[in-house]
Parts: structure tokens; C-alpha cells; sequence
């Protein structure tokens, strides 16, 4: 039925057969990258189902390409509309495995659909036979840009933003019912906005109302890990200042001691298929700005990601201070441990979205290298999230 669709489609719309194939393709290029790369689905690193329709890298993923959700059809088969996946797929067709495309917005028109099949049915095999492979996405240990707080070597992609929020519901998941569970009481939030200005370059700005703390961080890609890798990790650096900007009475705002710096080298690896690894040392500097010439202080935090189920997967961060330790207090609360954190993360294109538990109420980089005030062995911890959002604009 949808392949009598396709040509009563076209037919319908009074669509010029004669018009160049070199225009439809620039068309529907155009249609592709605005409805579904722009909204990131189809974008970045890695796109979903492995189908990247950007304009730099649209027909080599599509044309002559076999879909990963039904391998037996090709995304796009030169001169046949009704046996290209990718057609069937924004048409909604009977059988499809999914979503119809694109997911989550308005459907194509009926003019954006008969373009495309227009351009199919003009394309002939000889015209894109030399089309070269795609090229390979790197492999990522990691869906996020943070475990739950220490970085991961992902990078974001050139000419993008990424937009984050954590967030930790400061009274403890022990409180029970009357604060409910924690999620009643007062809140530690994070905002950052970072915008990538290289593929291996990132600058991220961000504040959290815990101390006021502003934090601006610079990322730099060393290396991504590919498949096939002789050495399969990918690995980043890190170096963030912390303002503390809090006023306090009888102080200076922008005194030496309300600035912190810190450094961190980032080593990622995914180890399996479903299974990731980070390892991340880090030194910070003028850790506590209450104290003179306290010692720097030195961690090394490790993180795990465990792919369970579709898009979920398990994650999990501890953050020993091998070091330099000085008692500290992150929104009122003595750090005695060493941070730790773990939960749940789902992640849908190159979006994601983690429910954790922690024992840190620290979310700035500062903050969270100086550890938590909850005891474990208590029993104690309390309940936050963390939303990653790319955006192009």
C-alpha cells in the first residue's frame, strides 16, 4: 500500500521531473539536515542508528547504505523509492521497526516527501558507485560528558553548545516521608552553557549557588578511540578556575584566596561493547579558602559505565583523595569522605539524562575533589540528576 502511496504521491503534487537532479539533491539534503541533524538526532557523535545526515556526510550514509534497524533494505537504493528504507520510514510504513521519521516533530509534507522520492527515482547507480565509505564514528566508553561528576574524554562537536544542569536535593534520602525522601528540601544546581570551538576544543562556563562558585573550564581532545584501535582509549585534559564569589562581610569578592585552580587528565576506554572505563587524576590548588598554605590537594577518579538495556545503562564514580586532604565544607557540610556517586542513565541521540545518589554536595570541580559529608556505611546519601543537552543553532 505505501509503495501506491509513493506514486500517487508524487503525482499529486505536480512534481517537475524535469528538474535537475543536482537542485532535488541539494534540496533534500536541506530537508534532511533541518528536520533531522539540526534537532541532534541525526548528528554528532555518535548519530542514532549509526546515520549521520549532516550535508558533509549525508550521501555517503544513505545511498547504498543497508539500514542497521532492517539490514536486508537499503537506506537509499538508487532509482527505487519503494525499496528504500529510509522512504518508508518517513512515510510511517506498515513494518517499520521504530519510529517514524522524524522522531519527536512535525511530519515531512507532502511536498518534502515527493522531493525525495523524486530524487530517488532520478538517481542512477553509476552516478554515486564512487562514493566514498563513510567515515568511522569514534567509539565512546561513555554516553556523557561526566560520569556523575569527573569528566570522560567525550568531546562535543565543532560549532555545537552543550547545555547542562545538575542538580542535588541536599537533605538525605533517609529523611523519609516528611521531606520526601529528600526531594522537598532545599537544592544544590549547577547551570553550564560550553560551546566547542574545535572538535578537539572546548570552553564551558558555568556557576552553582553553592558558595556562589563560578567555574569556567577549558577541554582539550588528545586522542578519540576507534574501532580496531592498537591503543583503545581515548583520552583529554582538563583545566578548570573556581571563583568563589559568595560575599561574605568584610571580604573581597576578588581576593586570591576566592580563586582555585585545578587539573585533570582523562583517560577513557571502552573495555566492551557495553562496558566503559575512566580513569581521571587531578590536582587542585588553593583548595580551601579559609586556610594559607595548605597543601595541593591530589585525587584520581575512576568511573564505570555498564550498558544494560536499549538506552539505560549503569553508571558509577569514586573520587579518592590520595593527598593533601583539608577539612572542607560544601554548603555547610564537612567533607569527610571521598566523593562517590552512581545511578541510572538513559540517552536518546546525543542527549542524556542520569538519576543518581551521592554522598558530595559539591558539583563544581572544586567542590567535588574535596569529597562528601554522608557516610556510606551509614547508609546515608542523597538523590540528584544531571541533564546533558546539545545544541546547534
Amino acid at each position: 500500500m505505501a509503495f501506491l502511496f509513493i506514486g500517487e504521491l508524487a503525482a499529486d503534487t505536480g512534481f517537475n521531473t524535469q528538474q535537475q537532479s543536482g537542485d532535488l539533491e541539494s534540496q533534500v539534503i536541506n530537508i534532511f539536515a533541518e528536520n533531522c541533524a539540526l534537532a541532534g538526532c541525526h548528528a554528532g557523535t555518535p548519530p542514532m542508528m549509526n546515520l549521520k545526515l549532516t550535508e558533509d556526510e549525508f550521501l555517503q550514509r544513505t545511498v547504498n547504505q543497508p539500514s542497521i534497524e532492517n539490514p536486508k533494505m537499503l537506506r537509499i537504493k538508487p532509482g527505487e523509492p519503494d525499496s528504500s528504507y529510509l522512504i518508508q520510514k518517513i512515510m510511517g510504513a506498515e513494518g517499520i521497526i521504530g519510529q517514524k521519521m522524524p522522531f519527536g516533530r512535525d511530519p515531512l509534507s507532502s511536498a518534502q516527501i515527493a522531493t525525495i522520492i523524486e530524487w530517488i527515482k532520478q538517481m542512477k547507480a553509476a552516478d554515486v558507485a564512487n562514493l566514498e565509505a563513510p567515515s568511522p564514528d569514534p567509539v565512546l566508553p561513555f554516553n556523557a560528558w561526566k560520569v556523575v561528576n569527573i569528566p570522560t574524554a567525550r568531546m562535543v562537536d565543532r560549532g555545537n553548545y552543550l547545555f547542562l544542569i545538575s542538580h542535588r536535593f541536599f537533605p538525605k534520602l533517609d529523611t523519609g516521608y516528611d521531606t520526601f525522601f529528600g526531594l522537598d528540601g532545599s537544592g544544590i544546581i549547577f547551570l553550564n552553557l560550553g560551546y566547542a570551538f574545535t572538535n578537539n576544543l572546548f570552553v564551558n562556563l558555568g556557576r552553582s549557588n553553592a558558595a556562589d562558585n563560578v567555574q569556567l573550564d577549558v577541554k582539550y581532545g588528545l586522542k578519540q578511540q576507534y574501532p580496531g584501535d592498537k591503543f583503545p582509549v581515548a583520552a583529554a585534559i582538563q583545566t578548570s578556575v573556581n571563583w568563589q564569589s559568595e560575599k561574605i562581610p568584610g571580604l573581597d569578592r576578588m581576593r586570591s584566596e576566592a580563586f582555585k585552580y585545578s587539573f585533570q587528565a582523562i583517560l577513557s576506554s571502552q573495555l566492551h561493547e557495553n562496558v566503559g572505563l575512566t580513569v581521571s587524576p587531578g590536582i587542585l590548588l588553593n583548595q580551601d579558602s579559609e586556610t594559607d598554605g595548605e597543601d595541593a590537594l591530589i585525587t584520581i577518579g575512576v568511573g564505570g559505565r555498564a550498558h544494560v538495556w536499549k538506552s539505560i545503562s549503569l553508571i558509577g564514580e569514586w573520587v579518592p583523595i590520595i593527598s593533601g586532604y583539608t577539612p572542607t565544607a560544601t554548603f555547610g557540610e564537612i567533607n569527610r569522605f571521598d566523593t562517590w556517586g552512581g545511578g541510572i542513565e538513559l540517552s536518546v541521540g546525543a542527549h542524556a539524562f542520569q538519576i543518581i545518589v551521592t554522598n558530595s554536595a559539591g558539583l563544581t570541580t572544586d567542590q567535588y575533589m574535596r569529597g562528601g559529608g554522608l557516610d556510606l556505611g551509614e547508609g546515608d546519601f542523597r538523590l540528584g540528576f544531571n541533564i546533558f543537552r546539545p545544541l546547534q543553532f
